[in-house]
């Protein structure tokens, strides 16, 4: 069995207090989070057609909740699916109401049939970032693969303000966002 590493202790503490936040959430505070899109958002996502979004597992915040937003400004919608064991995922189209297939941990994928999309824009759940918009996730390194295969979409993190931390230890494999979206703010990379 592998030694845990810092990040295995910093993925233990983030759910933990990603989880105590949620719980104290006012329902409907947690309704009502993340429905709109605020204006530096919106004019970031400008050239963008085609953007991913994720089905929100336990209590990551819920990127589902920008879909309508992001379809009445024009965006075609689409969610990762895992493909293979590997880390390696691809991005299938998705309006809501569409019938989802269940998918490895715990999450939920569009069906077969639906068409394979390239997205111009990638919200990506987390687990924690820091001021320099290091993400860590939840180790497999499925986003930062599409983050590298994809590497011209703009690369958004979600996730409670609660996330924030001082620093995550950053691999070099590990790909910084361009910009993080809480339910308090928007925060974004100088270099983006």
């Amino acid at each position: 069995m592998p030694e845990p590493t810092d990040k295995d202790a910093l993925r233990l503490s983030a759910r933990a207090t990603r989880t105590a936040f949620v719980e104290t959430l006012d329902p409907m505070a947690h309704r009502l989070a993340f429905r709109a899109l605020p204006s530096p958002l919106r004019a970031r996502l400008e050239g963008s057609g085609i953007v991913a979004l994720y089905m929100a597992v336990n209590d990551e915040a819920p990127a589902q909740r920008l879909a309508e937003a992001l379809i009445a400004e024009g965006k075609r919608l689409c969610l990762p699916c895992v493909v293979d064991r590997l880390g390696n995922m691809e991005f299938r189209a998705w309006s809501p109401g569409d019938e989802l297939d269940d998918g490895r941990f715990g999450t939920r994928h569009p069906r077969a049939h639906a068409p394979v999309l390239h997205p111009d824009a990638i919200i990506a759940p987390l687990l924690a970032f820091d001021d320099s918009l290091n993400r860590l996730g939840q180790g497999g390194g499925y986003y930062d693969r599409a983050f590298a295969r994809y590497d011209t979409a703009l690369r958004i993190g979600l996730g409670w303000s609660v996330q924030q931390i001082d620093s995550v230890p950053a691999d070099p494999w590990d790909v910084p966002l361009n910009i993080v979206l809480t339910e308090r703010s928007l925060i974004e990379s100088e270099a983006a």
